[in-house]
């Protein structure tokens, strides 16, 4: 079989042999658990177990010390086999990097320690209630010489299969990040994510009430995605349409070799030997090279920006136009893979939809994943930063913004 028709298999050769069982047995499982419902907690706990988490954590703490081309290679694959999973791990990885750059110190000693050990992060930061950008509603203070947090988050995507949830909150002092123990009394994680796509990620609410946080261990001061997670995080979601597109070649390449049944209008032959058929399967295969191509560019220039960073040589003017490639990117793949995700059913009729297929997880899960980041607002940030030198704004947060803008 060649590698075209590889579902899970990495093209680079990059992917430890503990991930490939892991791989086949998430993609064998993906549609029943998509139409189930059924959260991966399991496949979550293999890959915790096999280093998947610690892939970017120096060896000398536990992890593989993979690169960033190395992850992206990985990052397809898992996400050939259920782009869920990725997305689960996403916020894991943001803030694994962060520490990877962070300064020496004991605390990122530790933190990179446990999560060499497996030790997995989820994220909880944003607030369905609109309020001033970047304010909350959730509060850290102090009781009774208790460290106490108390609020309610939404989108907290990983967080259910976590073991600590980095959180954000209103401090005496201002807006301040913590870490909570995923099981700590009064932690409550809801799977009550709605969305149409995505199903399995768990992006729903979690709550804190009156959660002592005392004696937990904190990230090291000044440990933050930054500008370098903000195009690490976009550069997340085109890995994971990516693998999507290549999940749906190969389920389409699958279908239509083993399909008999002809159109009446069509050619009069085998399906596989109809140009129409062809032509389907050709677009839709540029689609994943495209998709595929894009991620691993970006996944180079990543790369390099690391490099850069840990030489204290990365410029503003270089993280501008690592950001400007990442919108670039996105747009391209974003429209890329849609359009694919609704060709794809022009090859089979009424059995394309047969929900035991489940093909329309693909386009779900890939409209769902493009709606994190609307298209037309990058395109902005693109001409505007071209026309106008405007570096590419970046945001962790979303709400109302109540400055005066009448100046």
């Amino acid at each position: 079989m060649s590698t075209a028709e590889t579902p899970v298999a990495s093209q680079a050769g990059t992917s430890p042999d503990r991930f490939g069982d892991i791989f086949a047995r998430i993609a064998e499982t993906a549609p029943e658990r998509d139409s189930g419902r059924r959260l991966p907690h399991d496949l979550v706990g293999e890959l915790k177990r096999a280093g998947f988490g610690a892939l970017r954590v120096p060896a000398e703490y536990g992890g593989s010390g993979l690169t960033v081309i190395e992850l992206t290679e990985l990052l397809l694959d898992l996400a050939a086999a259920d782009s869920n999973l990725t997305q689960i791990l996403r916020a894991h990885f943001l803030y694994t990097e962060a520490l990877v750059h962070a300064p020496d110190s004991e605390g990122r000693t530790r933190w990179l320690r446990r999560i060499g050990a497996g030790e997995l992060l989820g994220g909880a930061y944003t607030e369905r209630s609109a309020t001033t950008v970047p304010r909350f509603s959730t509060t850290v203070t102090e009781r009774d010489g208790r460290r106490i947090v108390d609020g309610e988050k939404y989108y907290s995507t990983g967080s259910l299969y976590a073991d600590w949830i980095i959180t954000a909150g209103e401090a005496p002092s201002g807006v301040t990040h913590v870490i909570v123990p995923a099981g700590a009394p009064g932690v409550t994680l809801v799977d009550d994510w709605n969305g149409f796509g995505q199903r399995l990620t768990a992006s729903g609410t979690t709550r804190f009430d009156a959660v002592d946080i005392t004696d937990t261990p904190q990230l090291p001061d000044g440990v933050t995605p930054g500008s370098y997670g903000t195009s690490l995080a976009q550069f997340w979601h085109i890995a994971t349409l990516a693998g999507i597109a290549r999940r749906l070649h190969t389920d389409l390449l699958d279908y239509v070799r083993q399909r008999t049944r002809y159109f009446s209008q069509g050619a009069g032959v085998v399906p596989r030997a109809d140009a129409v058929i062809q032509s389907v399967v050709g677009e839709v295969s540029t689609a994943r090279y495209v998709a595929e191509t894009l991620a691993r560019r970006i996944g180079a220039a990543l790369a390099d920006l690391d490099t850069a960073m840990r030489a204290d040589a990365a410029t503003e003017e270089l993280f501008d136009a690592v950001e400007t490639e990442v919108y670039r990117a996105q747009v391209a793949v974003i429209d890329t893979v849609l359009t694919a995700a609704g060709r794809a059913f022009d090859v089979g009729g009424a059995s394309a939809v047969d929900g035991g297929r489940a093909w329309d997880r693909h386009w779900r899960n890939a409209r769902t994943l493009a709606s994190h980041n609307p298209t037309p607002h990058r395109l902005v940030s693109i001409g505007d930063h071209e026309l106008n030198g405007t570096s590419p704004f970046r945001a962790w947060l979303s709400g109302i913004d109540l400055r005066d803008r009448s100046s």
